[in-house]
């Protein structure tokens, strides 16, 4: 950054390099409520714990509580280096500023790839639910006008983007508290039932015992269904008293999001008539509330899981435009590339430009096939939360001091010691499955052309990066 143009502090003023501010006007509140469309709670339920309903059965319980257990885990390593970092790039802009610009350019590429890919499976998916409502919608085109939609919405203001989202948000919790109340007033068993993984034995029709491999694989289903959390450190430059705020912001995301999807899905295998056709359904969690609430109100509440697919569309492409303009300011990239892309919307306070070229790699991103999308992103959040966990266990290392006020992770270095673990017992998992190998291979792929891009071109230009610091400084961070 040239001498005679500073950057302020971030506790005031998020500057970039070429003079634009973000708007700092979201209170804890307003980012959570963000946070919290982007993890979009009701359809990981629908969508991902029916899943994991008709292939690890009660093992749900077992596996998404420990998988609960796990994320508030990562959530404590998040809500620590957000508070010592506030600022906005997410996963990218914490490893830069802890572990160096190579780690930093891996996390970044991982990035620029998942995120307009899952909103691209996101977008793919919102005709399925939509379709009950009217019919003859044909997947690509709903997903492009959503997209279109999602990507000019995430270009007003954030106050705007936070009722928004709001809103939607209102409308989902709302469909998940339905269906807690539908399973918990027809209890059919007791809790205990639900301590001995059982899954449906496809052979017999009937129930059978769920093997360690089989909890595990659930556990990791939950891992996936929860995250999202870490999607506060995105609105950091625009949260108010950021160095206190952004940590509460991550951990009540964390615990809302667990007791969210949780508690429903607990509710749903005690309320239902029989655990068999529950767990051999083509969608269980609907076909449980069709059996208890009737057609008329499974179509509505899958309606509601529409908009929250479209929400959660809004709230990732808010962050993705955030990723983009970090790193760009930042200038990991080259200048003329750089310029737009750092720049702030006079009248909005957004990142507009880096914002629009992320819905359009979206919108590019829904022609791959699907199954290559999946594969794609399948394995990118478990090599995403190393990197954390790795930085949270580096982050109070040597002259790292934290400043006054900066949140503190109890237990330090518990917490990121075992989501460490956590996350290597899920690689080994992946490794000895010959079905995750294509999705192992193409998050390595990833990591590695981040790698490689600092090794050939970044490391190359050393006068190119400049990591803006918490304080408004710039430093090129530690040696990588």
């Amino acid at each position: 950054m040239p001498a005679n143009n500073p950057t302020p502090t971030l506790d005031t003023a998020a500057m970039t390099t070429h003079g634009g501010e973000l708007s700092r006007s979201l209170g804890v509140g307003g980012n959570v409520l963000i946070t919290l469309s982007g993890i979009s709670p009701a359809s990981s339920v629908f969508i991902l714990g029916g899943a994991a309903l008709a292939g690890y059965g009660t093992g749900v319980f077992w596996g998404f509580a420990l998988a609960g257990v796990i994320s508030l885990l990562i959530a404590f390593c998040y809500a620590e280096l957000a508070s010592r970092h506030p600022i906005a790039g997410g996963d990218y802009s914490l490893v830069s500023r802890v572990l160096g610009p190579a780690a930093g350019s891996a996390v970044f590429f991982i990035g620029l790839v998942s995120l307009p890919l899952i909103v691209a499976i996101f977008a793919l998916g919102v005709a399925d639910y939509l379709g009950v409502a009217i019919a003859g919608l044909d997947p690509l085109v709903t997903a492009l006008v959503v997209i279109v939609l999602a990507t000019v919405t995430a270009c007003f203001n954030i106050r705007t983007n936070a009722w928004v989202t709001g809103a939607f948000l209102f409308l989902e919790l709302a469909a998940l508290a339905l269906l807690a109340v539908l399973g918990l007033v027809h209890v059919e068993r007791p809790l205990t039932d639900l301590l001995d993984p059982q899954a449906l034995d496809v052979a017999t029709g009937g129930l059978a015992p769920l093997g360690v491999a089989g909890l595990v694989l659930a556990v990791t289903q939950g891992i996936f269904s929860y995250n999202g959390y870490g999607g506060a450190v995105y609105f950091a430059e625009e949260t108010k008293n950021a160095k206190r705020a952004i940590a509460r912001a991550v951990l009540w995301s964390a615990i809302i999001t667990v007791v969210a999807e949780l508690v429903p899905l607990t509710a749903v295998l005690l309320g239902a008539s029989s655990l068999e056709e529950l767990f051999g359904a083509a969608l269980p969690v609907e076909s449980f509330l069709a059996e208890r609430a009737g057609d008329g109100v499974t179509v509505a509440v899958l309606i509601a899981i529409a908009l929250a697919i479209i929400n959660a569309i809004i709230a990732i492409a808010l962050q993705s435009g955030r990723l983009l303009f970090a790193a760009a300011r930042d200038g990991a990239m080259p200048e003329r590339i750089a310029a737009p892309l750092a720049r702030v919307s006079d009248a909005t306070r957004m990142p507009v430009v880096a914002t629009v070229v992320m819905g359009v790699l979206a919108l590019a991103a829904c022609f791959i096939p699907f199954d290559v999308l999946l594969n794609a992103t399948g394995s990118t959040l478990a090599f995403s939360y190393g990197f954390i966990a790795v930085a949270a266990l580096a982050v109070r290392r040597g002259s790292a001091a934290a400043a006054p006020g900066t949140y503190r992770m109890p237990l330090w270095p518990v917490p990121p010691l075992l989501a460490v673990v956590a996350i290597a017992t899920i690689f080994v998992i992946g490794i000895l499955d010959p079905a995750q190998w294509l999705s192992l291979g193409i998050a390595f792929a990833i990591v590695a052309a981040g790698f490689l891009y600092y090794a050939l071109y970044l490391r190359a230009h050393p006068g190119l990066l400049h990591l803006v610091g918490p304080e408004g400084d710039e430093t090129d961070g530690p040696a990588a």
